[in-house]
């Protein structure tokens, strides 16, 4: 890939202590931008912060900016742009983007910024920020909607998927046994997966349903659930009053569940609530899964059904039962959609295509 000479001004300088998705992109950028050859990325963080602990101290500033409202702080901001004169400021938080904007627009740099969420913005970034950067990177087709239902015109917005790391997800025959091996699960037996927070708005509950449904179906499951959360317990406790107890694998919280999610057949998004991207959904893709949502926000703009997974209505557990049963009973058809699926990953979701499609967009603004 030829690389244009660049510097970038990094900005994700809230002082939070615990990880969400937008200190996650923050550092899965930085860290892989940095080892860019031609490519300067500078890192304006706070001291302590989730992103600050993840990343290396080269070219690293130190500033908190707590809220839009931080005016010693954007000051300094504003100072370490003038002085650095980077080619991009990059804001990836919402509640950094007038701070961002300043320091773009007093360093003369071209201003950028990252739309995560699905919420509306305020009447004052809608009208006097969003329209006069010179561009933002919308994670998801959502995201991208909900932008211009607030007024940002399209040339503004530019869809650019968070990655997955195709180093931790993929496929593997071999792997998938392995760990099917250490989970004791038999190579007959289909693995129908839920992975991530353990919680109702992420639908635990209707993936117990969907479970005890299809073992009446399917005598050969094994249930698996990867991760942890307040609704772990009460879906066992359902899961143990439909004797289903002995088909449940859980792993709790681990620092490879790339490796675990291996094991699946069957992955359930079953999100109750809009998702601003839909990771797992991918993660499924990588690994060869069937994967199946509900037809919600962004969720439902990820797959083409019945070719590469399975959108369903939200709440409509016989519908999700009878469209997995359909597709678990033709080999042909089930090997068909996961290989489309995996084939979308390597196309458009790996660390390599999305970093590509990044920087050629930055050099396209130059």
């Amino acid at each position: 890939m030829e690389i244009l000479s660049m510097k970038i001004l990094w900005i994700n300088a809230n002082p939070n202590p615990n990880p969400g998705g937008t200190e996650a992109h923050s550092i899965d950028f930085i860290n892989n931008l940095e080892n860019i050859p031609d490519i300067t990325i500078y890192k304006a963080v706070a001291k302590g912060s989730f992103v600050d602990k993840n990343t290396t101290d080269r070219n690293k500033f130190y500033i908190s900016l707590k809220s839009e409202f931080s005016p010693v702080n954007t000051i300094k901001l504003i100072n370490l742009a003038r002085k650095l004169k980077p080619d991009f400021v990059i804001g990836n938080n919402g509640n950094e983007y007038i701070n961002t904007f300043l320091a773009g627009k007093l360093s003369g740099s071209k201003i950028i910024l990252f739309r995560h969420m699905l919420n509306y913005q305020p009447f004052f970034n809608k009208k006097f920020i969003l329209p006069k950067v010179d561009k933002i990177f919308a994670v998801s087709q959502a995201s991208k909607n909900r932008l211009l239902k607030d007024g940002v015109p399209e040339n503004k917005i530019e869809i650019l998927p968070n990655f997955i790391d195709e180093e931790k997800f993929y496929y593997s025959s071999q792997e998938k046994q392995s760990v099917r091996k250490q989970l004791n699960i038999s190579p007959n037996e289909i693995v129908i997966t839920f992975i991530g927070k353990v919680d109702r708005g992420k639908g635990i509950y209707d993936y117990v349903e969907v479970c005890k449904e299809l073992h009446t179906i399917f005598k050969n499951l094994k249930f698996l659930i990867i991760g942890d959360g307040r609704d772990l317990k009460p879906a066992l406790e359902r899961f143990k009053n439909y004797s289903l107890q002995d088909k449940v694998i859980t792993t709790g919280n681990v620092v490879n569940p790339h490796w675990y999610l291996k094991a699946a057949d069957v992955v359930l998004v079953l999100s109750k609530g809009e998702e601003s991207f839909g990771r797992t959904v991918i993660e499924g893709f990588a690994v060869k899964s069937l994967v199946v949502v509900y037809d919600v926000e962004n969720l439902k703009y990820l797959i083409e059904n019945y070719k590469t997974g399975l959108i369903v209505e939200k709440g409509n557990i016989n519908q999700a039962v009878d469209s997995i049963k359909k597709v678990l009973k033709d080999n042909s058809l089930y090997n068909t959609i996961t290989e489309n699926a995996y084939q979308e990953f390597l196309q458009k979701y790996t660390k390599k295509k999305v970093l590509q499609e990044f920087l050629s967009k930055l050099k396209a603004l130059l």
